[in-house]
Order: structure tokens, then C-alpha cells, then sequence
């Protein structure tokens, strides 16, 4: 393991107390644990995250994915912001100049506009009609 500050070689020095090995540079004294690795710049682990990114794919609610995981709700929906800015970022760099006839977007429903008893209460124009 080589020294951050000084780049020079580092000795193991123990373990913390999660059983983490934890290293000592002998020219400048400093100890540091391995690097972690992360998405972005969130503190989750590297596994949860991919347990909760998992646990969303298949279809599980913010919040059962809470309740299974102990992350908070907020923590998983920066996780899931983040993944998704990354995966744009990867598909703007690898997927260029594809030619597109048709475009399938399946199980997207949306509802836009009102429902129809309200629109005939206040003499709406349906869009969709024209």
C-alpha cells in the first residue's frame, strides 16, 4: 500500500474494529485505513448500494427497500439520482449514431389532463381530440 500524502510505502498497522486493515507510513507517521469503495460521494458501502439499486429493479418500494436495507429513504433516492446520472453518462459516451426506426417503451403509463367529469364541468377542450 503506498501513502496518499507522501507516496511513499506504507507497513500494516492492525485492524479497526470492523476488522478493516489499517496502515502506517514510517517517513511521515500517518495511519489510514484501505480505500472504500464508493459510489460518488455517498458513505454507503459499496454493497448496500447495490443491494438497494438491486431491490428497485425488481420492483420494490422506496420504502420496503428501507425497511430491508436501514437506509433512509432520502440516502437510497440520492443513491438511485447518482446511478442514474452515471448509467446517462456511460450511455451518451458508448451509444452514438444509432439509427432508430421504432421506439418501444414498454409497462410507462401516465395519466396527463383530468378526468373527464371535471373537464365537462369546467368546458375543457380535450387536448388529445383537438
Amino acid at each position: 500500500m503506498v501513502c496518499h500524502n507522501c507516496q511513499e510505502r506504507a507497513t500494516k498497522n492492525g485492524k479497526d474494529r470492523k476488522g478493516n486493515q489499517r496502515w502506517r507510513c514510517n517517513p511521515c507517521k500517518r495511519t489510514f485505513g484501505e480505500p472504500r469503495e464508493r459510489l460518488g460521494d455517498h458513505l454507503v458501502p459499496m454493497d448496500k448500494v447495490l443491494l438497494c439499486l438491486n431491490l428497485l429493479v425488481e420492483g420494490n418500494s422506496v420504502r420496503a427497500t428501507e425497511r430491508i436495507t436501514g437506509i433512509h429513504r432520502d440516502t437510497i433516492l440520492r443513491l438511485l439520482v447518482t446511478a442514474g446520472e452515471r448509467c446517462e453518462t456511460k450511455i451518451e459516451r458508448w451509444v452514438r449514431d444509432v439509427p432508430v426506426k421504432d421506439v418501444q417503451a414498454d409497462e410507462i403509463w401516465q395519466f396527463v389532463g383530468m378526468k373527464e367529469k371535471t373537464r365537462k364541468q369546467k368546458n375543457v377542450k380535450d387536448p388529445l381530440v383537438g
